[in-house]
């Protein structure tokens, strides 16, 4: 048979080659009988309409699913699927979309709720995990701080998300009570999972430590008829007096370290810090982190707030030279250079 007439036969004129065909035909089939599958679910995609197939994960964590959707018809890393009376997030992505496209998602336990700096109440759904057995200090020179009633949230990136900064506070406990357990944002990570230079999505995990209760800071809030919620450092946003942030010309940063050295098998402490145009050390800015070397690939590195953890393990490097930027904002503070040793 030639592949002019297998064209003819499979009505799919527009092909190039036969493997280009024989996708078509298989994604013909799958989108033809997606909807007989066992598995098919009609479910809200950001709350528009969408068809998946659900599937039961083989390790039976109920809190985790097996997703596929149509060909053509994607979701992408972040998006909330709203099914059996339940919130999910989508927390992988298979690039390789060819016929399906497969995934997985997470059962959201806690709804987050705060105040932006427009004075907007924001909510979004979180999947949460227990944190309180994990580290979350830094190390090196400086003290292990352990875990102490945290958890760990996972969260789309978007517009009011992405601006959730260490020290923002949250409340968070059972409905009804008062004074609820509050808890402050301390650590951040956003390219753990990051789809969105390719278009399809990201994730950012926060992890939040238990704090104290303000009395006069944090109060209950009545959003909607019959919705309410408790905000932390809620202020009047008719009469906005939240402290104006530091304007970019201001800010001086400088990477805090003594020794020029990297010992080999020994992590590298190199701590960021900023100050105002007074002085005062500034706690709540994300330092921007560029390493610079000839091998890159064999430096592990650790990004713990505002410190960098850097450790290399093979003698071959000896003698070579690490370059560390830091960056704020996009723009050049400081950096610094250290040479490989043993000694």
């Amino acid at each position: 048979m030639t592949y002019d007439y297998f064209k003819k036969i499979n009505n799919t004129y527009n092909s190039e080659s036969r493997q280009e065909t024989d996708l078509y035909l298989l994604n013909r089939h799958v989108n033809r009988y997606f909807d007989k599958n066992i598995d098919y679910h009609k479910v809200l995609k950001n709350g528009e309409p969408f068809e998946l197939l659900i599937i039961k994960d083989t390790d039976s964590n109920t809190y985790k699913k097996k997703i596929k959707s149509r060909p053509y018809c994607k979701f992408n890393l972040g998006d909330y699927i709203e099914w059996d009376s339940q919130m999910w997030i989508v927390a992988l992505v298979d690039s390789d979309d060819k016929t399906y496209n497969s995934g997985y998602m997470y059962l959201c336990s806690l709804l987050l709720v705060w105040q932006n700096t427009k004075g907007e109440i924001v909510k979004r759904w979180a999947y949460a995990e227990d944190y309180t057995k994990y580290s979350t200090g830094v190390s090196g020179n400086y003290n292990i701080k352990t875990g102490d009633y945290q958890y760990g949230l996972t969260l789309p990136v978007d517009e009011e998300t992405k601006y959730l900064k260490r020290d923002r506070r949250f409340a968070i406990d059972l409905e009804g009570l008062s004074p609820p357990d509050v808890y402050v944002l301390t650590n951040r990570k956003i390219f753990l999972s990051d789809n969105r230079y390719f278009g399809r999505g990201g994730l950012i995990n926060i992890t939040l430590s238990y704090d104290s209760f303000n009395a006069v800071t944090d109060r209950f809030i009545s959003i909607n008829e019959g919705e309410s919620f408790w905000i932390c450092d809620y202020f009047d946003p008719n009469n906005n007096t939240q402290p104006t942030p530091p304007r970019l010309d201001s800010i001086t940063a400088e990477i805090a370290d003594t020794s020029a050295f990297i010992f080999i098998g020994r992590a590298k402490t190199l701590k960021a810090i900023f100050k105002d145009e007074s002085g005062n050390i500034l706690s709540d800015i994300t330092p921007e982190w560029e390493i610079i070397s000839s091998f890159q690939e064999d430096i592990k590195a650790e990004y713990l707030d505002n410190v960098l953890l850097l450790t290399i393990n093979n003698e071959k490097y000896i003698g070579e030279k690490i370059t560390v930027n830091l960056r704020y904002d996009g723009l050049p503070c400081d950096s610094f250079t250290m040479e490989v040793t043993d000694i």
